[in-house]
């Protein structure tokens, strides 16, 4: 294969090592010389209800996930039913024989509504919703399906092992990727390497996950033949690194100089404040180390009873000095909204980390959404001017965090950074330079523990910006209610208004100073005269999407606007008033960016593609919509692919 690019999916039930599966194929490929992009996508309950993690392999980065597959790995009968119809021609699917005879009516996970749509369609098909029926269909229409006889090989492993079968059951996983993996062309000895790295130091676990990998291999090299070998990928043998997008913010934080964190568990936050928990000792580099007197920081992370007590908690450390962040998702933002407010009258530093998912409400908490972006720049009651920011993948987001805490700091605010579902559940490969800490050097802003006497702690300045000085160093008052220079409480209209324009002007400040670059991002064609608009994480797929259109003699550009407040008016008017087809995408149904584009520039985008599904943003069926609105000039289309 000269022109690598695979997509295998992995499914099964919510709680049956979905997530494992998906990392040990991600590293199989990695091993291999290959960059990978994968992303699960999970039920909100805790166990049985159907989850599934979708992985792209290319020589080059991939953005994005697409369909159909190039593999089905269906750990379950529900798998089979799902997503039958999302394998291309020429695939395979790998299943276990013992579930051929399953009924898709006694499945009692699946939800009625999917049992109901799936069974028209194979009705309309002519066949039975039964596992063997839909097998033999797959089979007819040139799928190579490949029955793994789970039990028969369990019992071989455990044989070989000296051992009994249920010592070994929970490998039934591992025999289904290395099934995959001889079908796509892979050696053994390379699965064999990814279950080193993935279990390492647990040698039991490591001998008995290699083992039913090489009794699965050989049985599918037996019964079924092997793929087309593989070549190695350009990346053979150098030092890689994969990562989630929760544990990547969580990384920036470290590099950041974060020294507190605060959450209440909620999806998909926690998982960030669970990675600093694990690594929160850290060594500082040389400089760093100078700048702030010591060799090592440790960031304590800590649970709150609820998110407002964890943003309180985290404006309660950062008056104490620290450096501070807390993480959330839409419901706890929302419970947030009176210490924005607070910490923004009181100019206290604070980052708040947004973990994106569907809404309104409670909605799907473990789906894809991007229904947070005009709740974030209006966050707080009373005028609350702050600074929003949102990442569009894992290199972004990681650089991102690190300069929120810088911003935060500089010009004493509360500073909003957005990521998502799609970008927290999603793993990406990158070299170790794509993460550099020294690029963003910290800066504590006007930090200073020398003032005299006479300390204003909200003293009106050249550039709105106070001194700065921790709780027991100075005498201070720190209030949420209108003040004087001194914090002292006031309700003189002259004052009042004083300090609201300094709180204003500040961010009016920062918007001048922060470089373009941090603002709004640029790619493809320079000078395209179709212009497609985004933010977040449907940045990815559009990329991918431009190059297939690009193909086709379309040229096309990307608008990705990544600071929302204070918005880059000047710039962003700039590239839309010169294209002559503008087109705006997003995960929410209101077209939020395109709200706050035509409320900060007056410019109102007409064309929209939209996703509500709470599915991820894929690159075929943003091909598709971009071209139908090129080409047939509709004003919306709603995609909505993926299971």
């Amino acid at each position: 294969m000269n022109d690598v690019d695979i997509s295998v999916m992995i499914g099964g039930p919510q709680g049956g090592g979905i997530e494992s599966s998906g990392q040990m194929l991600v590293r199989t490929f990695m091993i291999k010389g290959y960059d990978v992009f994968g992303i699960r996508e999970y039920h909100s309950n805790i166990m049985g209800a159907h989850s599934y993690y979708n992985v792209r392999i290319k020589k080059t980065r991939p953005r994005s996930v697409r369909l159909p597959v190039d593999g089905l790995i269906a750990l379950d009968a529900e798998t089979i039913f799902t997503h039958y119809n999302e394998v291309s021609p020429n695939s395979f699917i790998i299943y276990d024989i013992d579930v051929l005879n399953t009924n898709m009516d006694k499945i009692a996970p699946m939800e009625p509504e999917v049992k109901e749509r799936i069974g028209n369609e194979l009705k309309k098909l002519g066949v039975e919703p039964i596992v063997s029926e839909v097998i033999k269909y797959l089979s007819n229409n040139g799928i190579k399906t490949v029955g793994l006889p789970l039990k028969n090989l369990l019992k071989t492993t455990a044989e070989k092992l000296k051992t009994n079968v249920v010592s070994v059951a929970k490998t039934v996983n591992t025999m289904s990727i290395a099934a995959s993996v001889a079908l796509l062309g892979v050696d053994v000895e390379t699965i064999e390497k990814s279950i080193n790295y993935y279990f390492y130091g647990r040698k039991a676990i490591i001998d008995s996950n290699v083992m039913a990998a090489r009794i699965a291999y050989d049985f599918v090299k037996d019964n079924f033949g092997i793929g087309k070998p593989i070549d190695d990928g350009p990346n053979k043998n150098r030092t890689r690194m994969v990562a989630t997008g929760n544990d990547i913010v969580a990384m920036g934080k470290l590099a950041g100089g974060l020294t507190l964190e605060t959450y209440y568990p909620i999806t998909p936050s926690q998982d960030e404040a669970f990675y600093l928990g694990e690594h929160r000792h850290f060594k500082l580099d040389d400089w760093a180390a100078k700048e702030l007197g010591v060799d090592k920081l440790g960031v304590l992370v800590f649970q709150a009873e609820d998110e407002l007590a964890a943003l309180n908690m985290a404006i309660g450390g950062a008056l104490a000095g620290a450096r501070t962040a807390t993480t959330t998702s839409g419901p706890g933002l929302s419970l947030m909204n009176e210490a924005i407010s607070f910490a923004v009258m009181a100019e206290v530093p604070v980052v708040i980390t947004v973990w994106m998912r569907a809404g309104p409400s409670t909605g799907e908490a473990t789906r894809q959404g991007q229904q947070d972006l005009l709740h974030s720049v209006f966050a707080g009651h009373g005028d609350t001017p702050k600074i929003v920011i949102a990442s569009g993948d894992h290199i972004e987001a990681y650089y991102d965090a690190m300069k929120a805490l810088n911003w935060a700091e500089k010009y004493q605010t509360p500073v909003i950074h957005l990521v998502d579902k799609y970008i927290a559940s999603s793993m990406m490969s990158f070299d170790r330079e794509d993460v550099d800490p020294q690029l963003v050097p910290i800066d504590r802003g006007k930090f200073n523990n020398n003032q005299g006497e006479d300390y204003k702690r909200y003293e009106i300045t050249d550039d709105y910006v106070s001194p700065r000085s921790p709780l027991g160093k100075r005498l201070m008052w720190v209030s949420s209610l209108t003040h004087n220079e001194y914090g002292i409480v006031t309700e003189d209209p002259i004052t009042r208004e004083k300090m609201l324009l300094k709180i204003a002007k500040k961010i009016e400040n920062a918007n001048k100073e922060i470089p373009i670059n941090d603002k709004v991002s640029l790619y493809g064609d320079q000078d395209a005269k179709i212009t497609i608009v985004t933010w977040g994480s449907a940045k990815g797929p559009i990329l991918d999407a431009m190059e297939l259109l690009k193909k086709e003699g379309i040229n096309t550009r990307l608008l990705q606007i990544r600071m929302m407040s204070p918005f880059p008016s000047e710039y962003v008017s700039n590239i839309l008033n010169t294209s002559e087809l503008v087109i705006d995408v997003e995960a929410n149904a209101l077209s939020q960016l395109a709200m706050l584009i035509r409320m900060n520039t007056g410019y109102e985008i007409k064309k929209r593609i939209i996703k509500l599904t709470g599915r991820s943003i894929m690159e075929h069926e943003l091909y598709r919509a971009l071209k139908s609105v090129i080409q047939n000039k509709q004003d919306l289309v709603v995609i909505s692919d993926g299971a």
